[in-house]
């Protein structure tokens, strides 16, 4: 079949293509001796209804439905053939289909822009890694002790601050109680500030067995409306205190950490720096892949099929819609969506253009460049990424994660976010990257 393609933009084409009368002859033909099977008609055995009565009683609908079939199928073909990467389905502009002649067919469609990026080897990046200093990896310690710490119980002294303590109590606006205002064996922090705001601090230097009386005033944006405002009346009876027992930071407590091969104190903190500095590279690096993707998205400016625009436009406001759903606890009704999707009214359109034309644009543009650099994820890199992402929440059947993943989509997303990542990672080889350690409340400054 002989296809002519017309550009009338960058984002438009009209095709052309001439479907011989021969083939549409033949067509015509199979699809009555199929209706010659399966219609019924008074008289008639299936299959022995002469053509010319089908002719008779369904020509004009079986012409019409041949020629549709025909046309969209040669139109799916020339797509195909000529590597169109169309947006939507293509438009009618023309058939000219006379009796006993070819039949001449033009349609357009929109597609996307073809892609040429600009040399981006000339673009400069500063990495900018924050400086681990000693204070980073004390802190990390600290953190690390304070998941060791062990609650011991105290019977020797009066409750201080940061205990735990095991109380009963009561409560009363006047001499009302109020639902709520009661509870046996609560766990609080001395001082912690999990209560209204002098209630825990009440409790300092209270005796095992100790009842107190204490009055607060409770905020007016608190968020038990029955009592905000008031003042409230509690009784405490303390029950039970705990103080948090730190391990001794020495050598046993470093190699006691589990999934850690450290030997002592000294080699903890070296292997902590090194395991920091590791970190805030990769997340440097992350920064720089973004620079990066803006800096070859402002080389590139591209002209977008309104089509395209208009999907982008109605999958953000579709996106923002089940956000809101799940913000205030909806149940979406996904065949409900489907049935009515959003309609992309002139006034979304004008709100939404900016993002939905910058998001276009960055994917085609990292598509074009994951093509440039030839970036492909492997079934094994897919299938290791996917067992530790599963690990990470817990475990479970890694086939069966995975078949659940495929089915909801987040392993076309998992796909996606790798291919990107690799994408870009090739693509920084070709830039120039200025690696810095500055201080962190430098770079807090630059942001």
């Amino acid at each position: 079949m002989k296809i002519e393609i017309e550009d009338v933009d960058s984002c438009n084409k009209k095709i052309k293509f001439e479907i011989p009368h021969q083939e549409y002859d033949t067509k015509l033909k199979q699809y009555y001796q199929k209706l010659g099977r399966e219609v019924k008609v008074p008289g008639f055995r299936p299959g022995k209804v002469p053509l010319a009565m089908l002719v008779q009683k369904f020509g004009p609908d079986v012409k019409k439905e041949v020629l549709s079939n025909l046309i969209s199928d040669q139109l799916n073909n020339a797509i195909v053939e000529k590597d169109l990467r169309a947006v939507g389905q293509p438009h009618l502009l023309d058939v000219s289909a006379e009796e006993g002649t070819d039949i001449s067919v033009s349609a357009s469609i929109e597609v996307l822009p073809t892609v040429e990026l600009k040399d981006y080897s000339g673009i400069e990046l500063a990495m900018k890694t924050p400086r681990i200093t000693d204070e980073d990896i004390s802190q990390t310690i600290e953190a690390i002790r304070q998941r060791k710490a062990k609650n011991v119980d105290v019977t020797d002294r009066p409750a201080q601050e940061k205990d735990l303590l095991k109380v009963d109590f009561t409560s009363k606006i006047g001499d009302e109680p109020f639902e709520g205002g009661a509870a046996k064996d609560q766990i609080i922090q001395a001082g912690g500030g999990q209560l209204i705001e002098g209630l825990d601090k009440g409790m300092i230097g209270m005796e095992i067995g100790e009842t107190r009386d204490i009055q607060v005033k409770v905020p007016d944006d608190y968020q038990n409306k029955e009592i905000a405002g008031k003042d409230v009346d509690f009784q405490i009876v303390l029950k039970g205190v705990q103080e948090q027992k730190l391990p001794d930071l020495d050598d046993d407590f470093a190699k006691n950490i589990e999934d850690k091969d450290f030997t002592s104190l000294d080699d903890m903190k070296l292997k902590i720096r090194s395991e920091l500095e590791e970190y805030e590279r990769k997340e440097a690096r992350k920064a720089i892949k973004k620079q990066l993707t803006e800096k070859i998205n402002e080389q590139n400016q591209l002209d977008l099929p309104e089509g395209l625009v208009k999907e982008q436009v109605k999958f953000m406001v579709e996106q923002g819609q089940k956000a809101k759903e799940k913000a205030g606890g909806q149940k979406h009704d996904h065949d409900h969506d489907h049935d009515h999707g959003v309609e992309v009214t002139p006034e979304l359109l004008d709100q939404y253009r900016e993002p939905a034309m910058k998001a276009l644009q960055e994917e085609l543009i990292l598509d074009q460049l994951s093509r440039d650099l030839e970036s492909q994820v492997s079934e094994e890199e897919l299938e290791k990424e996917v067992q530790n992402m599963s690990q990470l929440l817990g475990g479970g059947n890694l086939q069966q994660i995975k078949r659940e993943w495929e089915k909801n989509g987040v392993l076309a997303r998992l796909h996606s976010r790798m291919k990107r990542d690799k994408t870009l990672d090739a693509a920084l080889e070709k830039v120039t990257i200025k690696e810095e350690i500055v201080d962190r409340k430098d770079l807090i400054a630059d942001n």
